[in-house]
């Protein structure tokens, strides 16, 4: 398996590598810790000590690769996985899907919400645009002030949306591939359109949605089963993506993972 990290600053690298070193990985899994430097982010002391030129922005590329380096490999390597850096100049948003397109990259890690500047803030954030153009399946790590669940023995918690469709499989087959930490506990949702779970609920109509909901939630279910996790399912009434971040946030879910449709 393949993890391409994408990092923009040593804070951004200790959280993606607290994530990563929490779960466990096949045997032979690699990754790439992927740093890519914009002129602006060029210290001004920088620019003035190489004349403004070229030199500046590769004298911080080395700089950051120093740092970055000393840190991933050894916490990487602590775990089984063995791991490279690469520092690049240019436009994160490009050069992350296409790095990971290039390297047949399994897993993308970014952080949530890394720039927040108002031209990012116009255009949305990074981690966003990632999503959009990735190549292959990505984990958006949210930084939290709290201790990680795993140094206070809480197990997993993680909460997947489904609502039975091909690109909910890809992400159900997703869970079912990945090796969690013992005791992991997940908990299957697939979100109804509220009026039409009303109506459903009274007999005014036939519950189709709602049934096809709790298909959804058992095909899901059937799929997972054997697995060491204690799995749950929940039919909620709402919209889709504002109860999904609802429930995660009431039931302290740690992950959260859903299908993406290649569209606009």
């Amino acid at each position: 398996m393949r993890l391409l990290l994408a990092v923009d600053s040593i804070t951004t690298l200790e959280i993606l590598l607290d994530e990563i070193t929490a779960h466990s990985w096949p045997k032979g899994t690699e990754a790439r810790v992927l740093s890519i430097v914009e002129d602006e982010e060029v210290p001004l002391e920088t620019w003035r000590e190489h004349g403004y030129g070229i030199a500046a922005v590769r004298q911080e590329m080395r700089r950051r690769g120093e740092q970055i380096t000393a840190l991933a490999l050894n916490r990487l390597r602590a775990v089984g996985i063995q791991a490279e850096v690469s520092v690049m100049r240019g436009n994160p948003d490009f050069l992350i899907s296409f790095t990971a397109e290039k390297w047949s990259a399994d897993l993308i890690f970014i952080r949530a919400h890394n720039r927040m500047d108002f031209r990012n803030w116009m255009l949305g954030s990074v981690a966003k645009r990632v999503v959009d153009g990735a190549p292959c399946s990505v984990e958006i790590v949210r930084a939290n002030g709290d201790p990680h669940p795993f140094a206070i023995n809480r197990p997993m918690r993680i909460l997947l949306a489904t609502d039975g469709s091909d690109v909910s499989l890809v992400a159900s087959h997703a869970v079912a591939e990945t090796i969690w930490p013992a005791d992991t506990e997940l908990k299957v949702v697939s979100v109804v359109n509220p009026m039409m779970y009303s109506l459903e609920e009274i007999g005014f109509f036939r519950g189709k949605r709602t049934d096809r909901a709790h298909r959804a939630i058992g095909e899901t279910m059937d799929l997972l089963k054997g697995l060491p996790l204690k799995i749950s399912g929940e039919v909620i009434a709402g919209r889709t993506a504002r109860e999904i971040i609802y429930r995660a946030k009431s039931w302290n879910a740690d992950l959260i993972v859903v299908g993406t449709h290649q569209r606009r």
